[in-house]
């Protein structure tokens, strides 16, 4: 007796909604520098959903916290680099012992070596696609992604084009934006919580406050910002304006000394590393972020939750964030005279600045939450699964 045509077959019949599926997640990278929330969201929803889901980590890995709290297995497995033999050995192990229905690569490592660990191995394999780095057309890259998965989640339909750019069909190159917690975010902009998180932070209660929450890396542009802060100097209405460059990374110090060369009338301030973001975006008045490059932007997306006025380059993912001008600014990458033109724009129109942040919330809560963020990617589990079992089923290769 054939299975129901609307259940997928892989769960030999099961009723769609109820089928659950045996998981192993993949992440090489002790340390992670993007995603992390949006990977233990998911987590999260799937537990929530009754999927089995199992990890292989790196020892120590800062991730390990999340399947922990939720009494979920975890296998330690160094991978020290893209090439170890002694990860690839255990990888495949690990991939023929557990026999899970699917595979998620969840970082480059993990695709690399995730891939050909598993070659030749039954289960569905996925891989999450965050940079919009050009995908250069070599046999190596066609490989990594026509072959050695089944599936691509890409973040924006700017990661998309470069995914599909290598001759991955569009049923498998999946567009599935990064979402953030709208709830936790909304109304922190211009609220009641405005003066106390300024106190907090040491900004004065009087300055218009920007924002640029980001590593301190080249990519991220800060340092055209502070270009567009020295043009803007002479103009702005106001008695003081201070900027806070929240993150860590490689261009510190470089962006340090360039701040100190700004004129007394603008404040530049960097605090590191800040663990509650909420503070930092109830305290300011406008959030900036000028990237060269940017799969998505997970932290302008923040920004729009909270209800402030953004502006951002007019690059990758951050193209498709928001709607120039009832939602935000769009400027062109390494372009300080624009920058500087678009900030001084709603400094000097706070009316506008607010309709502005009150749409971007709305937006944001539309199209970029991380609940829908999640129960597509599960969509995309089970289409997968379900194309793979019934591709077995007419004898054709995964």
């Amino acid at each position: 007796m054939s299975p129901c045509p609307s259940s997928p077959s892989w769960a030999r019949g099961a009723d769609r909604a109820k089928a659950l599926a045996k998981i192993l997640h993949i992440l090489a990278e002790r340390a992670w520098s993007g995603g992390e929330m949006q990977l233990e969201a998911l987590v999260h929803f799937l537990a929530e959903k009754g999927h089995k889901q199992i990890f292989a980590l790196q020892p120590g890995a800062q991730f390990e916290k999340v399947p922990r709290a939720l009494g979920l297995r975890v296998l330690e497995q160094r991978m020290r680099n893209d090439l170890s033999l002694g990860a690839l050995r255990g990888l495949r192990n690990i991939v023929k012992a557990e026999a899970q229905d699917l595979l998620h690569f969840a970082c480059s490592r993990s695709h690399k070596l995730g891939g050909v660990a598993s070659i030749g191995l039954s289960p569905v394999k996925v891989v999450t696609r965050r940079m919009d780095y050009a995908l250069r057309p070599n046999p190596w890259k066609r490989w990594l992604y026509c072959k050695a998965v089944d599936g691509v989640v890409c973040v924006s339909a700017a990661v998309q084009g470069e995914v599909l750019g290598l001759g991955v069909p569009p049923s498998r190159a999946r567009l599935v934006h990064d979402g953030v917690d709208s709830a936790r975010f909304a109304g922190l902009a211009f609220s009641d919580r405005r003066r106390a998180a300024r106190t907090a932070l040491g900004l004065d209660p009087q300055a218009f406050v920007g924002l640029t929450t980001a590593s301190l890396h080249r990519r991220k542009g800060q340092d055209i910002l502070l270009q567009a802060l020295a043009l803007l100097a002479p103009r702005l209405s106001i008695r003081k304006l201070q900027w806070v460059f929240a993150g860590e990374g490689p261009q510190g110090d470089a962006l340090r000394a360039q701040a100190a060369s700004l004129p007394g009338s603008i404040e530049v301030l960097f605090p590191g590393r800040v663990s509650r973001i909420e503070d930092l975006l109830a305290a300011s008045d406008l959030f900036c972020l000028p990237s060269r490059r940017e799969g998505l932007g997970v932290a302008l997306l923040e920004a729009m939750a909270a209800g402030l006025p953004v502006i951002a380059s007019k690059v990758g993912g951050m193209i498709e964030a928001f709607e120039d001008p009832e939602s935000g600014r769009h400027v062109p990458p390494e372009d300080p005279a624009s920058l500087a033109e678009a900030i001084l724009s709603l400094e000097t129109d706070p009316e506008k600045a607010r309709a502005m942040g009150r749409r971007a919330a709305e937006r944001c809560r539309e199209s970029f939450d991380l609940r829908r963020m999640c129960r597509d990617t599960e969509a995309f589990y089970l289409e997968l699964l379900a194309g793979s079992q019934a591709s077995n089923h007419d004898g054709e290769a995964i």
